[in-house]
C-alpha cells in the first residue's frame, strides 16, 4: 500500500506518534540553515481516493485551513504539487514525496514571514498548472523561460497581454510585422512569417491564455462556494475585485 512506503521511508525529521493502515500521525521538526528557530508542526498523512494525502493534524494550528496563495487547499490539505501524492509505489517514490514535503514546509515559513510566495516557486491553481509546464516549455524552447517566469510575478510579457492572434495555421497574424520573440538575422529583427520556431510561439500563446482563463475560473468557483481570503497574504485572487481576477491570473494566481 502507498502509506506503508511512505512509513518505511520516513526521514529523521518526522517523528511519527500513531500510525495505522489509514493513516499516520505525527510531527515535523525541521531545523532551518542559518535560524536560530525550527519548522515545527503536527500533521496528518492519510489516503485520499488512492492517493496519500496531508493537511495539520488539526487544520487552522498553525497555518490558515485555506488558503490559496500558501497552497493550502479547499479541503484543508496541503498542494505539494501536480499529482504530488499520486501513483507512490516504492521507497524510491516515498523518499521523493518526503522531499516534497519538506520543501513545502519550508515555503511555507518563508510565506509567513513575508506574506508572498517564494519567487519560481508558483503552480498555477486549478486547472491552470498543466498550461503552466506547457507554456513553461515552450518559453524554455525559445530562450525566454526566465522572462517567463518574471511574468508570473507580475512584470508584463509580450505573451501575456492577449495582443496577438494565431491565425487558421498555425502561426502568428501579421506575418510581416517584426516577430514578438525576439528572432534576429543578421542583427535585424525578422518577421513573424520568418520566426525560426513559430510552433512555440503559438504554442506559449495559446498555453498562457488557457492558463489565465482556467486560474480566473479557479477563483470563481471558490467564490461561489463562499470562500473569502484569510487575510494572511499581500495579494489574493479571492480578495481582489472581480475586475482584479483576470489580471491576478495572469500573474499565476500566487
Amino acid at each position: 500500500m502507498p502509506l506503508a512506503d511512505i512509513l518505511n521511508a520516513c526521514p529523521s525529521w518526522f517523528h511519527v506518534s500513531a500510525a495505522t493502515e489509514d493513516e499516520i500521525i505525527g510531527s515535523a521538526c525541521i531545523e532551518v540553515e542559518g535560524a536560530a528557530d525550527t519548522i515545527s508542526v503536527d500533521l496528518r498523512v492519510h489516503n485520499q481516493w488512492g492517493a496519500i494525502a496531508v493537511q495539520e493534524k488539526i487544520p487552522g494550528t498553525k497555518y490558515p485551513k485555506t488558503c490559496h496563495e500558501r497552497h493550502l487547499q479547499s479541503d484543508e490539505h496541503f498542494c505539494l504539487g501536480m499529482q504530488a501524492g499520486n501513483n507512490i509505489v516504492s521507497s524510491n517514490h516515498a523518499v521523493v514525496w518526503w522531499g516534497l514535503l519538506k520543501h513545502f514546509l519550508e515555503l511555507q515559513r518563508v510565506a509567513q514571514r513575508t506574506k508572498r510566495w517564494p519567487p519560481k516557486q508558483q503552480m498555477s491553481h486549478g486547472d491552470g498548472g498543466p498550461h503552466q509546464v506547457a507554456a513553461v516549455a515552450a518559453a524554455k524552447m525559445l530562450g525566454i523561460e526566465d522572462a517567463y517566469m518574471r511574468m508570473l510575478e507580475g512584470e508584463e510579457a509580450w505573451f501575456s497581454v492577449g495582443a496577438y492572434k494565431i491565425n487558421g495555421r498555425g502561426k502568428l497574424a501579421n506575418g510581416w510585422l517584426p516577430c514578438p520573440a525576439g528572432c534576429r538575422s543578421n542583427g535585424k529583427p525578422i518577421s513573424r512569417s520568418r520566426c525560426c520556431n513559430p510552433g512555440a510561439v503559438a504554442t506559449l500563446l495559446n498555453e498562457e491564455r488557457l492558463r489565465r482563463k482556467k486560474v480566473a475560473d479557479f477563483y470563481a468557483h471558490a467564490r461561489g462556494r463562499g470562500e473569502v481570503c484569510c487575510g494572511m497574504m499581500l495579494s489574493c485572487g479571492l480578495r481582489a475585485s472581480l475586475l482584479d481576477v483576470a489580471s491576478f491570473a495572469a500573474q499565476g494566481g500566487s
